[in-house]
């Protein structure tokens, strides 16, 4: 009796996993998109907090909006006028 990780009928249809170096190449590449998209964030803020509260307010933003703009983009605008 041999015993295998994969499910009963995974061996029957010709499943196949996938390599452990592969896996192993996607969790690292994954890792390094990570670090770098969190470097790009980090600028970018530093960036924004360059400017003055006037400047910013030109942009429609303001201090407390900056993370969430450089991480999402800006908050909708909703307001009641027309």
């Amino acid at each position: 009796m041999s015993y295998s990780f994969l499910p009963y009928n995974a061996q029957r249809t010709g499943v196949r996993r996938a390599p452990l170096w592969s896996v192993a190449a996607g969790a690292i590449e994954r890792l390094f998109e990570r670090i770098e998209h969190r470097r790009v964030v980090r600028r970018d803020l530093n960036r924004l907090m360059e400017f003055d509260d006037r400047e910013l307010a030109d942009i429609g933003l303001s201090r407390g909006e900056l993370m969430h703009a450089v991480r999402y983009g800006r908050l909708p605008r909703h307001s009641g006028q027309r």
